[in-house]
């Protein structure tokens, strides 16, 4: 009944739960999932208001909450929102903060708290929820009176709105979502306009050390595809004939595969990447957060990013900026916005040679050719009818890439499966930055969750796919719970081999870097005993789903799949992989294993993708 007064008008006050609503609409968030409790249910009783526009979506897990609130910040443009129940539910919803916080993803995590005048004795379930939660947010606090949620709200939502967008946490005793504040004002929120272009003399010093360069190399972090800043690159490497990186598990495609200067993901360790940069002078990093990606390190090797590159950086947010190691030129400032400035003043820079840039660019050029002639022969060999029955994993991806061909609508993939990262990245046609969505946290349990919100978000614009590995999936796979309550059209490709495959390649490079070896065969990175049949666990949540083992019904299973999701209904596939095969290295070297008369010597080029 106090609702509807609000709504008519019948009753001038608002209680605090219904600012805090205002405030939600008033930053476009449409949605807010969380696992009800009983502290938060005047909260969402709330979301049942049609004038505050926001939809409650009930989830069975905080970490489903948090990863689909998640999914739709990342695919919406707006920030999510989650609601979460006291110390339980602050604790459950770690994994995936830690997940946003590192993939810069705006989030207001909304938790219920205990009543304020009892939080002194230390009621059931209440704890110090700031305390928890504070290393993985740009703000957290817990409100003290009713009169403080609309600054805090305010706050809050300016924060999720200027880079770096990271999550924000705000602990609210419950009382007050039933209280009235004294002030009664308009939800209004700070909008700060941060795309400022960067430092002329910043732009000029950079320009200088990139023109001089001999051997320029790009590394792309999120920040690039977080202002969709790919012309500005692919100009920029144009123009220098420079190869081009991304980080490692970078959480966006922040260029595009298709190009010739894009040589893939950084790999996971401290030699390899050596291996890939070791050739070039000059190394210019551009919105780069992830900077330690790697499994082991060892100082007497030197620095992750070899020692002898001249460092050049452009960065919006001035913490990422020379973080770990010394940048001779550096620059704060909008990517998208610098970068045709910075362009420009290296073409022009009396010591720019275009000959010299014109010569890198035709090497880029011969071994794209290259690449793309065996990668197509590598997809033509495994898409074969005659091809084995097994199925190795680097093959869903390809099988993927045949499919889509034929699809009248572009894709989305979430990708939870980091043996076959680079199959995925490789195969794929991607044509946004968001196309792709991974997390730079490496928290496992986030893709089966991010559906929810990506598939919300993104509607029937386009057709959404999940592939994740059977241990990532054992997760959470109660969020298909969700995902059938709302009928979300997601293809889940599980790639189902009985083991945590990341974790056994993890394993074989401690022993290579330690010289060591377990005592015993390690059953504990072994799943399938109880074995595990994803589409008759589908099943359970009412959706419908197949098992694959042949490899010859692969490509017709995930066709039939995509056919299911068109017509608006998920869809999962248990996909059995032969766990013998190999993991999956950069570009095309294990791609082309199985294949006879591969030419190894090429196969190390296009794996470093240095200069000859």
């Amino acid at each position: 009944m106090r609702s509807e007064q609000i709504m008519h008008g019948q009753h001038e006050k608002k209680l605090g739960r219904d600012i805090i609503l205002d405030y939600l609409r008033e930053a476009g968030i449409e949605y807010a999932f969380g696992v009800p409790g009983t502290h938060e249910i005047p909260l969402i009783d709330g979301t049942t208001v049609e004038e505050y526009g926001v939809s409650y979506v009930p989830c069975l897990h905080e970490n489903i909450a948090l990863g689909a609130a998640m999914g739709y910040a990342r695919m919406s443009g707006r920030p999510g929102a989650a609601i979460v129940h006291i110390t339980p539910g602050t604790a459950n919803i770690i994994g995936n903060l830690f997940n946003a916080y590192r993939s810069n993803i705006p989030l207001i995590v909304l938790c219920g708290q205990q009543h304020s005048e009892l939080l002194v004795q230390e009621p059931i379930l209440a704890s110090d929820l700031v305390r928890t939660v504070d290393q993985y947010t740009k703000w957290s606090h817990e409100i003290r009176s009713v009169d403080e949620i609309p600054l805090v709200m305010q706050r809050a939502l300016k924060e999720l709105l200027v880079p770096p967008f990271r999550p924000v946490f705000v602990s609210v005793p419950w009382n007050f979502l039933m209280e009235t504040p004294v002030r009664q004002e308009p939800a209004r929120i700070t909008r700060i306009a941060h795309a400022s272009t960067g430092d002329p003399d910043g732009i000029a010093a950079a320009a200088a050390e990139l023109a001089r360069a001999e051997r320029p190399v790009l590394l792309l972090g999120d920040g690039v595809g977080e202002v969709d800043a790919w012309p500005e690159i692919q100009r920029l490497a144009d123009l220098l004939g420079s190869a081009v990186y991304s980080t490692n598990q970078a959480s966006r495609m922040d260029y595009p595969n298709d190009l010739p200067h894009w040589q893939g993901e950084l790999l996971p360790t401290q030699e390899g990447i050596h291996m890939q940069l070791g050739d070039f002078d000059t190394i210019f990093l551009i919105g780069v957060d992830s900077q330690a990606q790697v499994l082991v390190f060892r100082w007497e090797n030197g620095p992750v990013l070899p020692a002898h590159l001249t460092q050049v950086v452009l960065h919006n947010d001035p913490w990422e900026i020379g973080k770990n190691h010394y940048a001779q030129v550096a620059v704060l400032g909008d990517i998208k916005r610098t970068l045709p400035a910075l362009t420009d003043e290296i073409a022009r820079h009396p010591d720019f040679d275009g000959p010299a840039a014109g010569a890198r660019n035709g090497t880029i050029q011969q071994l794209s050719s290259a690449r793309t002639a065996a990668f197509t022969a590598s997809s033509e060999y495994f898409l074969a009818s005659e091809r084995p029955t097994k199925i190795p994993d680097y093959e869903v991806p390809l099988a993927i890439a045949d499919v889509q061909r034929t699809l009248d609508k572009p894709i989305t993939v979430i990708n939870e499966d980091f043996a076959i990262l680079a199959a995925v990245q490789q195969a794929i046609h991607y044509d946004a930055p968001d196309a792709y969505f991974c997390t730079s946290g490496g928290a496992l349990g986030f893709s089966l969750p991010a559906s929810i919100g990506i598939s919300l978000a993104l509607g029937s614009q386009r057709l959404v796919v999940n592939i994740v590995g059977d241990g990532s999936a054992l997760f959470h796979t109660n969020s298909w719970w969700t995902t059938r309550k709302y009928d979300l059209p997601v293809l889940y490709l599980v790639l189902n081999n009985h083991e945590y495959k990341t974790l056994m390649t993890g394993l074989g490079a401690i022993e290579d870097l330690y010289d060591w070896h377990p005592a015993n065969e390690p059953w504990y990175l072994r799943l399938g005993q109880p074995a595990q049949d994803f589409a008759a666990i589908a099943a359970t949540f009412g959706i419908e789903g197949e098992v694959v083992a042949d490899g010859r019904e692969l490509r017709t299973a995930i066709a039939r799949g995509f056919e299911v999701i068109a017509g608006g209904q998920p869809y999962v596939i248990d996909i059995k992989i032969d766990p013998s095969s190999a993991p999956a290295a950069p570009m095309v070297d294990v791609l082309l294993a199985e294949k006879p008369g591969v030419d190894r010597d090429l196969i190390q080029r296009l794996t470093a993708m240095g200069p000859p």
